[in-house]
């Protein structure tokens, strides 16, 4: 499967609060087309490039909810862009750009 922006969520260039909140909508939206089906499944994120300190981790987790995928990953910032790609049937990239860096995200959800 070729790489396929999935969902993007910009908060960095929104001009007022309601364009913030239309895209905020339009990833929620896009976020439950892909991942509702994964609900109850274990996911698995490689983190590499968070924070100021460049560090790399990886976090388990049973997705509960689909903006999950989000949520339990973003650094504590109100500025950011978040761009999610698929891989493979399973398999997503993310790529978090905020104030401190550009993070990436690598999910495998089982």
């Amino acid at each position: 499967m070729k790489k396929k922006l999935i969902a993007k969520y910009d908060l960095i260039d929104c001009k007022d609060d309601y364009e913030c909140d239309v895209h905020l909508e339009n990833f929620k939206g896009n976020l439950n087309y892909y991942f509702d089906k994964f609900i109850g499944c274990e996911v698995k994120v490689k983190g590499e490039n968070m924070t100021w300190k460049k560090l790399s981790g990886v976090k388990k987790f049973y997705l509960d909810n689909v903006m999950d995928i989000f949520e339990k990953v973003i650094p504590s910032t109100s500025q950011l862009n978040f761009y999610l790609w698929q891989t493979s049937e399973n398999n997503f990239q993310a790529k978090c750009s905020h104030h401190d860096g550009t993070e990436k995200y690598y999910y495998k959800i089982k």
